[in-house]
């Protein structure tokens, strides 16, 4: 099984690119800032989690997620590699989008997208991510 589940907060606005190629298509990069157990010395802490989305997951993180905003992130992990151009293969791993879920806007004044944005974001996603 390759699920993952998050709830955290969206760190900065999701950067959108076109990828190249005849091929191209969207992509979103964002950061969710996730919240740790406390250690035995009391503290919490946080980690960093960078996630991606492709096409229709992309165009819908793109018009939906800003900063600041609460979401919980339905995921996979997808290895990949790719290769230099010294000829190198180096491996990768990517938090790949599947479904999110808009928590809170953690006292954002709404945008007009926001606005217009069903009770839950998650049936937006595609049923079936495509990369």
């Amino acid at each position: 099984m390759n699920d993952v589940k998050l709830y955290g907060t969206i760190t900065d606005d999701p950067d959108i690119r076109q990828t190249e190629g005849q091929n191209g298509y969207k992509m979103a990069r964002f950061t969710l800032k996730v919240e740790q157990s406390m250690r035995d010395d009391g503290k919490s802490y946080s980690d960093d989690v960078a996630l991606v989305a492709f096409r229709k997951n992309a165009d819908i993180v793109e018009k939906y997620l800003k900063k600041d905003m609460s979401v919980l992130v339905c995921a996979h992990i997808h290895a990949g590699s790719y290769t230099t151009k010294f000829g190198d293969m180096v491996p990768t791993q990517s938090i790949v989008v599947d479904k999110v879920e808009i928590v809170k806007a953690n006292g954002l004044e709404e945008p007009e997208a926001f606005q217009a944005m069903p009770e839950t974001v998650a049936g937006l996603f595609a049923a079936e991510n495509e990369y």
